[in-house]
């Protein structure tokens, strides 16, 4: 009479102390003897411990990961701790919905194409999402595509070795492993290959995984892709992956980048920059320009398609966008008549209230307005976005505050305008997106704690229209004006026109930008502009403009910093900080000015041409001497002397 073993964690770890002592014992649980990988077919029973583990770490990647998955580092064979980017992309990867024709469950994000740096972590990411994935599920077939065998290679083993470090309880059982693949008894099976013209896979893929597509050879990559992807997208359940570095915008790779941007197809895109690595920062990648190359690192770590591109916002600047990025979220209006349906696209940051009671002595908001040609509803075209961004004007910190400069003692220097809204529609026009912040200006929050600027270069004046016309709680100064002609020196001014327009000061102004994000003046953190100005900067023809991508969000940000310095920004923020209620920012702003006052009291145009009657040449040129000079004390205001100046 023959007995089953049926194995459990004693057992295993009995069989495994026996050994170790030299004494016979039971290996038939171990594949082919070896101690780190389990048998197939083993009868095998779960204390209710790990069962509960077992059914945790399926439900959660990234607990699995961190828990149980050794990866091999400068310190051996240890778990590691996930970024932040990599628990996104994880989670991203592995979201799942229930399919009601199969009746289980399949991928949410069926079509995934991500841009990642070098140096970031993504065949480690790779590898813990495969071993996910080949646990936990049954009967699916994984492949893995790259450029270079050796590649393809390389992931499997990594896989391979995460499997051999799992706890007993977890792990498949192997069939058969070698260095191309491994087939387990839960009906998993995993292959890799070098990507080649035609497919030479015989048997239905559940999950393509394709690393550097934009190096492999573009007539291949065309010719694969046509013959694998229709199979593949004929599954309910199937997933495609698609990797890489830019290599340019000859190739298939950018072509399925640049329309999952402009959603033109059903990928979901993912980016991983260089800062978001921890250590990544300005002076490393100073010296890594240096030792790399300029063009080198602006392909690999910048992820610029086009090489001779120059970023806008340094990295410092990207990577704190990046900590505080939040996903915006759809919230109902209550103070509106206006239909849902046409404010869809008006997104929140999910701790702001747009229903809540404004108190007019701290809350004070900012719309700024970028116009596109926008296309009727139903059309999927590459368009440029409508984009109204709403910002809140709060007193900076008090550590911000106390970081200024004595030159930087200046109000509108002390007050942060930080993003709570964006309304963002490639698909209804202008005047739709002037009745959504038409009603937030006068019915969600109040006329008097608002102001707009508006870009009229496009459609400014059509947007103007719709959210004046027939409004009696319209007054002009709800928009700023400015100059939309240069004046002439020594000629009448024209009048200021409602609005701005960009001429050839876009440069300056999306440096002054610049300068205002780095300050923490303009605080921008929702997901779609952090993901614009990430690709954001100068081409190769030197204008300031997305670059493989949308850049309306950027702009509607950068050109805040016109009402910086518009005439009656800082009289509008001195009667926000005369209003606010008491609280330390208030009282340590108000010292800060007063301290102001008292060391920059300099002599104006006026008072000089008082003095002119009372002193006479010689002490005028001695006056002005001292008083165009800031750095002499003695020209400070002095009430006790003659003229009232030392």
């Amino acid at each position: 009479m023959s007995f089953t073993t049926v194995w459990t964690s004693d057992t295993v770890k009995d069989s495994l102390e026996r050994l170790k002592l030299g004494v016979q014992c039971d290996l038939s649980c171990f594949y082919e003897r070896d101690i780190e990988l389990k048998n197939s077919n083993l009868l095998y029973r779960l204390t209710s411990e790990e069962v509960e583990e077992f059914n945790k770490c399926s439900q959660d990647i990234v607990y699995f990961v961190e828990k149980y998955c050794r990866f091999l580092t400068d310190y051996g064979r240890i778990t590691v701790k996930l970024t932040n980017y990599q628990k996104k992309l994880l989670k991203k990867l592995t979201e799942e919905h229930y399919i009601e024709e199969l009746e289980q469950f399949g991928p949410k994000n069926r079509n995934c194409i991500v841009m990642q740096s070098r140096q970031s972590f993504k065949t480690t990411t790779v590898t813990a999402l495969f071993a996910w994935y080949l646990c936990f599920h049954v009967d699916r077939n994984l492949a893995i595509l790259a450029n270079k065998e050796r590649t393809a290679v390389e992931i499997v083993s990594k896989v391979t070795d995460v499997f051999k470090g799992l706890p007993f309880f977890l792990k498949p059982g192997i069939i058969n492993i070698g260095a191309t693949g491994m087939r387990l008894d839960n009906g998993c099976m995993l292959i890799s290959q070098a990507t080649t013209k035609t497919a030479s896979i015989g048997f239905t893929i559940h999950v393509l995984y394709m690393d550097e597509f934009a190096h492999i050879q573009n007539n291949i990559a065309r010719d694969f892709w046509r013959s694998v992807y229709p199979t593949l997208s004929s599954s309910l359940i199937s997933q495609c992956i698609i990797s890489s570095t830019p290599n340019g915008q000859n190739n298939l790779f950018f072509e399925l980048w640049d329309k999952s941007i402009k959603g033109l197809n059903s990928f979901i895109n993912h980016r991983v920059d260089y800062w978001e690595v921890p250590g990544h920062s300005d002076a490393w990648a100073t010296q890594m320009k240096k030792d790399f190359g300029e063009e080198e690192f602006a392909q690999e770590y910048e992820l610029q398609f086009n090489v001779n591109s120059k970023l806008l916002l340094a990295a410092s600047h990207l990577a704190f966008m990046k900590r505080i990025e939040q996903e915006y979220v759809f919230k109902e209006l209550s103070k509106t008549k206006l239909d849902e349906e046409l404010y869809r696209n008006l997104r929140w940051r999910p701790d702001f209230d747009p229903d809540a009671d404004f108190d007019p002595l701290k809350d004070f908001f900012v719309f700024s307005i970028d116009t596109s040609e926008g296309k009727e509803e139903g059309e999927k075209k590459d368009t440029d976005f409508n984009v109204a961004k709403i910002y809140k004007i709060e007193l900076k910190s008090l550590r911000a505050l106390r970081k200024l400069r004595t030159d930087e003692l200046q109000l509108k220097n002390m007050i942060r305008l930080r993003e709570v809204g964006i309304y963002r529609d490639n698909l209804k026009d202008d005047a739709n997106m002037a009745k959504v912040c038409r009603t937030l200006v006068f019915d969600q929050f109040c006329p008097d704690l608002c102001r707009v600027l508006i870009e009229m270069n496009f459609n400014g004046k059509n947007f103007l229209t719709h959210f004046s016309m027939n409004n009696d709680k319209y007054y002009d100064d709800i928009v700023m004006h400015t100059y939309h002609t240069k004046p002439i020196p020594g000629e009448k001014p024209p009048p200021k026109k409602a609005g701005f327009k960009v001429t050839k000061d876009k440069e300056h102004f999306c440096k002054l930008g610049k300068k205002l994000i780095g300050e923490r003046t303009i605080v921008p953190n929702d997901t779609e502009t952090v993901r614009e100005f990430s690709s954001f900067g100068k081409d190769k023809k030197g204008s300031y403009k997305g670059l493989g991508c949308h850049d309306d969000t950027c702009m509607a940000t950068l050109n805040i910093s016109r009402l910086y310095e518009s005439d009656g920004y800082e009289d509008l923020l001195y009667d926000f900080i005369e209003n606010h209620p008491e609280c330390v920012q208030r009282t340590k702003i108000l010292e800060l000015l007063k301290m102001d006052s008292e060391v920059n009291q300099y002599i104006d145009d006026g008072m000089f041409n008082a003095l002119y009657k009372e002193v006479d040449n010689a002490e005028m040129q001695h006056l002005n001497k001292i008083f165009n000079d800031p750095n002499k004390k003695e020209a400070r205001y002095n009430p006790s002397s003659t003229f009232g100046y030392k």
